[in-house]
């Protein structure tokens, strides 16, 4: 039997001890080789299979990205995209703008998964009698997908892109 105080006691004290601290320390160990092992490899399920950006989302990025300050809603088999008419230093450099766009959201559209229709409205700000600052729709053309399908964003002259749809209003300011 052994007694507190006698070298004995404390020697089985100093084996529990040093026990415990290397049960302590391999926990640890492990710990920090699992955190550093889903670090470096990442979850299993999203190494295996990378997320899919929406296509929906995908087309709107890519249609913004084309035409700035666009906005772009989608409705079953529809996707209407409303953009500024840039005023320019002249009518026609007005008008190759808002082509411009038109080619810009066909060129998003054609490189999208997207097989719906495509409707545009281009808009210009106005001001009324009373100086309150509107809108004003300046261009509509609606695209089928059939016609989509037809067109070359990169190829098509930019006085037939309104030809082209399947229905339009060009406003008289964007008429030459």
């Amino acid at each position: 039997m052994t007694h507190r105080g006698t070298p004995q006691a404390a020697e089985h004290r100093d084996r529990k001890g040093r026990g415990l601290i290397a049960v302590i320390a391999l926990i640890v160990v492990l710990i920090v080789v699992a955190i550093l092992v889903f670090l470096f490899t990442g979850n299993t399920e999203e190494s295996e299979q990378p997320a899919a950006e929406d296509p929906q989302t995908a087309l709107a990025d890519a249609i913004e990205a084309q035409v700035s300050g666009s906005t772009v809603e989608f409705t079953p088999g529809l996707v209407a995209v409303e953009f500024q008419v840039r005023q320019g230093a002249s009518p026609s450099a007005m008008i190759l703008s808002a082509q411009d766009d038109t080619i810009g959201v066909l060129r998003a559209v054609k490189g999208s998964e997207w097989e719906g229709t495509v409707a545009m409205t281009g808009l210009m700000a106005s001001v009324e009698p009373v100086d309150e600052e509107t809108e004003q729709e300046m261009l509509r053309v609606v695209y089928l997908p059939e016609t989509v399908a037809q067109i070359d964003p990169d190829a098509v002259a930019r006085d037939d892109v309104w030809e082209m749809a399947d229905e339009r209003f060009v406003g008289l300011a964007l008429t030459e």
